[in-house]
């Protein structure tokens, strides 16, 4: 009985073995066949196909909601002294550069982890061609932000947001600039 039992523990372990190795090759194969190299075919599907490109959109999409319901909107009703408390512009500008790193595919802005925009052939997606006017709108309220503190956004190098001061044109370390 216990050699009964240790042959078909055995054979379920190698069968369940074989199994995810066969699936394995198979996803490989569909993935391959997707992005065209199967069969020569010249034809190519981009990966935002297989990466959901809803929700590299919806990231971008969700970042500018933030600084125009939230940032712009305190710093409209409030005024500068919104912009007063320690680092609230240096977050603004951050939710700014993380929209710009999934819009650029990775390429630009402050990494935020997650999906990012497949550049290419899905940039003549009409939900990706969208996003265009809303970037350039919420960068403008973020420098009309900056400009009534005082502060210029000058980069973002290294993931670290660099801002200089209009007044005296000093540029700021990554340590300073997080505090205004």
């Amino acid at each position: 009985m216990k050699k009964a039992s240790f042959l078909i523990v055995l054979f379920a372990l190698f069968f369940s073995t074989y199994s995810y190795a066969q699936l394995g090759d198979m996803l490989n194969k569909a993935k391959d066949k997707a992005k065209g190299k199967a069969s020569g075919s010249s034809s190519f599907v981009p990966d935002s196909k297989l990466i959901q490109p809803d929700a590299a959109i919806s990231n971008v999409e969700r970042n500018l909601k933030s600084i125009n319901d939230s940032y712009y909107a305190e710093y409209k009703s409030k005024g500068v002294s919104y912009l007063n408390s320690n680092g609230q512009l240096w977050f603004a500008r951050k939710v700014m550069e993380v929209a710009r790193y999934y819009y650029s595919g990775g390429k630009k802005g402050y990494h935020g982890g997650g999906l990012v925009c497949d550049l290419g052939p899905a940039q003549s997606d009409p939900r990706y061609v969208a996003l265009s006017p809303k970037m350039d709108e919420a960068e403008k309220k973020v420098k009309e932000m900056e400009a009534a503190k005082g502060f210029e956004f000058v980069e973002c190098k290294d993931n670290n947001i660099i801002f200089k001061e209009v007044k005296t044109g000093k540029i700021l370390s990554a340590d300073e600039s997080s505090r205004i």
